[in-house]
C-alpha cells in the first residue's frame, strides 16, 4: 500500500471516528431528554394532584358543616316544639335564647358553606383545566418518547455500521502507524489527522515551517504538526486532481 493510501485510510478513519463520537454523544443524550420529559409529565400530574386535594378537603369541610346545619336544624324543630309545653317565663326566655343561637350558627355555617361551594366550584374550573394540561403533556411525552425509542433502535444501527467500517479501515493501515494514530486520538480531543491549508494546520490553526509543506505536498513521509502534534496531510497529497482531459 503506497503512503498515500495509507494516509487517505487515515483520513476515512478519521471521519469514521468523528462520526462514531457524534452518534454516542446523541445516544448519551437520550436517557437525560427522558429524565426530562418524565420530570415534565410529574410536574404537571402533581399540579393537578394538588388541586384535587385541595378540592377533596373543601368537600370534607363543606361535607362536615352540612352535617352541622343538620344537626342544628334538628335542635330548633325539637325546641320549637317543647315552647308550647313551657309554664315558666324564665324557661321559655333561656330556651328561646338557644334556639336564636342555633339559628345565627346555622346562618353563620351556612355562610361558610357558599364560601366552600363557590371555592369548589373554582377549584373544579382549575382541575379541568389542569387535567387538559395533563393529558396534553402526556400525549406528548409519549409520541416524543416513541420517537426516542426510534432514535435508539438506529443508534444501535449506525453504530454497528461504522464499527464494521473502522474494522475495514483499521486493515488498510499498519499496525505502528496504527497505535500511532490512536496514542494522538487520546491526547487530542480525538482529533488525530488533520489537513493542512494554506500552510496552516487545521488541528491547531498555526503555521507549519514552509519546507514542510513541500514535503507533505511530496507525500514521501508521514508527518506530525511541530504545534499539537496531529497527523498532518494536505488534501492535494490524499487525493490529487485528475489530469485535464486530452
Amino acid at each position: 500500500m503506497s503512503l498515500r493510501e495509507k494516509l487517505k485510510a487515515l483520513e476515512e478513519l478519521q471521519l469514521v471516528d468523528i462520526a462514531m463520537t457524534e452518534v454516542r454523544a446523541e445516544a448519551e443524550a437520550v436517557p437525560r431528554r427522558r429524565a426530562e420529559i418524565d420530570a415534565g409529565v410529574a410536574v404537571a400530574r402533581k399540579a393537578w394532584q394538588a388541586e384535587q386535594d385541595r378540592l377533596a378537603s373543601i368537600e370534607r369541610e363543606k361535607r362536615s358543616q352540612e352535617q352541622t346545619i343538620a344537626a342544628e336544624r334538628d335542635k330548633v324543630k325539637k325546641w320549637e316544639g317543647r315552647l308550647a309545653e313551657i309554664r315558666t317565663p324564665r324557661e321559655y326566655a333561656a330556651l328561646s335564647r338557644e334556639i336564636d343561637i342555633a339559628r345565627k350558627t346555622n346562618e353563620s355555617v351556612g355562610e361558610q358553606t357558599k364560601v366552600l361551594t363557590a371555592q369548589a366550584e373554582e377549584l373544579a374550573l382549575s382541575i379541568e383545566a389542569l387535567q387538559e394540561k395533563l393529558d396534553e403533556k402526556e400525549s406528548g411525552a409519549q409520541e416524543e418518547l416513541e420517537g426516542l425509542l426510534k432514535r435508539e433502535a438506529e443508534f444501535v444501527e449506525r453504530t454497528a455500521s461504522l464499527d464494521a467500517r473502522r474494522a475495514e479501515l483499521a486493515t488498510r493501515v499498519e499496525p505502528a502507524l496504527l497505535q500511532r494514530y490512536e496514542n494522538i486520538r487520546k491526547r487530542r480531543g480525538g482529533i488525530a489527522v488533520t489537513q493542512v491549508t494554506g500552510g496552516t494546520c487545521r488541528g491547531c490553526n498555526r503555521q507549519i515551517p514552509p519546507q514542510m509543506a513541500i514535503v507533505l505536498v511530496r507525500a514521501n513521509t508521514i508527518e506530525n504538526c511541530p504545534n499539537c502534534n496531529r497527523i498532518i496531510y494536505v488534501p492535494e497529497a490524499v487525493s490529487p486532481a485528475s489530469p485535464p482531459a486530452a
